[in-house]
């Protein structure tokens, strides 16, 4: 019974984050199926990525905190942002369907998310007490995978506007922002993630232990407060968005002809078509 409660923990974000890309995606939503096959490529492309973590890890030229740096920003979040980036690219570039910068928003997103899934299973059942894999579950369930799926989406949204940019220096800038900045976002969210690592033993680990799963939280509200103008600027962007009726002024009195209000400026009644003024 518990592990199928650290099952449904640890899925449980996916669900509501899938939930919440599709709604963002409002005016032209992606066929589910081109959705799936981001989710999986993002589950198949953490078998690659982690061989190169495991290489990249030995030649560790740092020893203290430098060391933990080198962890960090370039074992995990160098190496997973590429490539979860080149997976979400390699799914979706060549769709016609990827026809907004929304889109892009959806793909890298939701391939991001596969990633977060398949690593948050692994974590959570490799736990030899299954009760240290619920706390696992419900740290990771609420910090990792919505950090990977927003950084995701982040990413997601500068894709999109370099493959509508109309400007080699557009395309550059947003290709070196879409890559960078995730790799800095995740890399200091791993930063706080180490401390979650500790045996608490004493007063000052669990005050440690506190410190650094606040510094998580704080780090995934940072995330989506980086995240939401991306995602306004990408809906007003869109070719879809319905336009709103520009607003009528009815004009002082009504139609000479047959009574009818019309609009201030209009050269003839709506109503009963005469020539006004």
């Amino acid at each position: 019974m518990l592990h199928l409660l650290a099952l449904v923990i640890a899925l449980a974000p996916a669900a509501a984050m899938l939930w919440y890309i599709r709604h963002l995606d409002k005016y032209e939503p992606e066929p589910w199926t081109h959705i799936a096959g981001a989710f999986v490529a993002g589950v198949l492309v953490t078998v690659p990525i982690y061989f190169a973590e495991v290489v990249i890890d030995r030649v560790n030229p740092f020893t203290g905190f430098m060391s933990t740096v080198y962890l960090s920003f370039i074992v995990a979040a160098l190496t997973e942002e590429t490539g979860k980036g080149a997976a979400a690219w390699a799914v979706s570039w060549r769709r016609s369907e990827f026809d907004e910068v929304m889109d892009g928003i959806v793909y890298f997103g939701v391939t991001h998310m596969g990633f977060a899934v398949a690593e948050n299973l692994v974590y959570v059942f490799a736990e030899n007490d299954i009760f240290d894999g619920l706390l696992t579950a419900m740290v990771r369930t609420t910090t990792a995978v919505p950090m990977h799926v927003i950084v995701g989406m982040i990413m997601g949204y500068h894709m999109g506007v370099v493959r509508f940019a109309r400007t080699r220096r557009e395309r550059v800038l947003h290709v070196i922002e879409g890559w960078v900045l995730p790799i800095l976002l995740h890399g200091f969210y791993n930063l706080g993630s180490l401390n979650q690592t500790m045996a608490l033993e004493t007063l000052t680990d669990l005050i440690r232990y506190g410190f650094g799963t606040a510094l998580l939280y704080a780090a995934v509200v940072a995330l989506w407060l980086a995240l939401l103008p991306r995602v306004r600027k990408a809906q007003q962007a869109s070719p879809f968005r319905p336009v709103d009726a520009f607003p009528l002024i009815a004009a002082d009195v009504p139609c000479p002809y047959c009574g009818a209000v019309y609009p201030q400026g209009a050269h003839y009644c709506p109503n009963c078509g005469s020539a006004l003024g």
